[in-house]
């Protein structure tokens, strides 16, 4: 009861919010677009800027429309991950506005070394502290590749796991540039596998001379942008996984029974993006719901249906604070016989109850709320680094935020609550935190949690808590 009638003020704020009119009372002068000029965009070309300007030349408009076209054309361009800085500049000529738009472009290029854990996240490996399980290798990031906004990824990864991933994103294939495509392939081979769950805490199994699971995939995309804020994704991958007999002999609910599958997997997400900065957003809101089929009974596959949706929204509500919160919901076919293998949980994707990062919390069905209270302790501030030349990073920004959250969840678990006693309840967290929020795309959260279960920790997060 308690968390439905949060929901609910939650979702009556949000309509008060988005209801409430604003008209303006004064008269609004008409004004004409005029010459549109760029500087500054070395690599990225021109095309790709006009894109994301809500305005043209010669459209003709009230001041006020221009002024929040201008405000939403810089949101647009700063959420492309193109720029550190954007700039506009408006001037008066014959009854016309004149926009100059300079631009500082970010460093493109990543090499990238790669030295992570084979864990899920740096608060587990820190339970261990075990440097046998790393893995080393380089990934190499290029970001507007071509300057057409295009993404190239490339990782070769030795160490405790190994792989050899590659992927090339090109969001506009079309003159209008609203249809795009990706193509992906690579090989991943885990010495070590989660290969079941007791006490909501996963069971790991490694090999010395033999690897645990090998998973071979190819993988083609298509996305659609409707309009500014509308985006469609479609993916469709095919996927080889073999996994060794020891782990069936673990744990038989871990596949259908057979050590290997040949699966295809459909993926479909739409998504109203609305936020002010992607990254680390304080205003707009933010929908999207996606659809996953696993399995088509076209191989030995797997046979898994789930639908999931997450709405976010940020507000201001005085100088200097902030409330945000996040509804979320997934659903899958239950009716199903489900294996651990795919099992989804409160800790994966956007299922991240802070309090909980120690936990995996199974479900057929689940349902989340997070909220932030926020205060901004150091408003978001320009720095000119001058021992450093290029501005690529010699000029940063830089903000400080206090945050006071609340999150609470739901896991309906109908096949492993015998051993697993958060699922089928309640759960609940709250707690302080600190994020720092600086120049490409950069978050550092530092969180000190209580749940329901009276357990405090401080953990470490990179990106934004909603």
């Amino acid at each position: 009861m308690i968390a439905r009638g949060i929901t609910v003020f939650l979702l009556l704020l949000s309509w008060v919010t988005f209801g409430q009119a604003n008209p303006d009372i004064h008269s609004d002068s008409l004004i004409v677009v005029g010459k549109i000029s760029y500087s500054g965009n070395k690599i990225t070309r021109d095309n790709i800027i006009t894109r994301e300007l809500e305005f043209a030349e010669g459209d003709t408009l009230t001041q006020s429309d221009f002024q929040k076209k201008v405000k939403k054309s810089h949101d647009n361009l700063m959420n492309r991950s193109l720029f550190n800085f954007v700039t506009f500049s408006v001037s008066d000529s014959a009854q016309q506005k004149n926009v100059q738009i300079n631009f500082i472009e970010r460093w493109y290029i990543w090499p990238i070394p790669v030295f992570d854990f084979a864990d899920r996240n740096i608060n587990v490996w820190w339970e261990t502290k075990d440097f046998n399980r790393l893995n080393y290798g380089i990934d190499l990031r290029v970001d507007n590749f071509r300057g057409r906004l295009e993404t190239l990824h490339v990782i070769l990864q030795g160490g405790y796991d190994k792989a050899a991933i590659a992927r090339w994103e090109i969001p506009y294939v079309n003159k209008k540039q609203k249809f795009g495509v990706s193509i992906a392939g690579g090989v991943i081979y885990n010495r070590q596998t989660n290969y079941d769950i007791s006490n909501n805490k996963p069971l790991y199994h490694g090999f010395e001379k033999e690897y645990a699971k090998k998973n071979y995939f190819s993988e083609l995309g298509l996305s659609y942008r409707a309009s500014y804020n509308s985006f469609h994704n479609l993916l469709l991958t095919y996927n080889y996984l073999w996994l060794n007999d020891s782990l069936l002999t673990m744990n038989p609910r871990l596949t259908y029974g057979d050590n290997q599958y040949n699966y295809l997997e459909l993926y479909y997400k739409y998504k109203l993006d609305y936020r002010d900065y992607v990254p680390y957003p304080l205003k707009g809101y933010y929908f999207d719901v996606q659809f996953d089929k696993i399995g088509f009974g076209l191989f030995n596959d797997m046979n898994f249906t789930s639908i999931e949706f997450n709405f976010d929204h940020y507000f201001s509500l005085a100088k200097r604070f902030y409330f945000a919160y996040r509804l979320a919901a997934l659903f899958t076919n239950k009716d199903k016989f489900q294996p651990y293998l795919i099992h989804p949980g409160i800790e994966l994707g956007d299922f991240d109850m802070r309090g909980y990062e120690l936990y995996v919390i199974n479900g057929q069905e689940l349902g989340l709320l997070k909220s932030n209270f926020k205060y901004e302790i150091i408003p978001m501030k320009t720095h000119r680094i001058k021992w450093i030349k290029s501005e690529k990073f010699g000029k940063l920004f830089y903000a400080l935020y206090a945050n006071l959250f609340f999150d609470a969840g739901y896991a309906h678990d109908a096949q492993t609550y015998n051993t697993n006693p958060l699922g089928n309840q309640l759960l609940w967290s709250t707690g302080l935190g600190v994020d720092f929020v600086t120049f490409y795309d950069i978050v550092i959260r530092l969180e000190y949690s209580i749940n329901k279960q009276k357990e405090t920790g401080l953990y470490v997060g990179l990106v934004a808590p909603i």
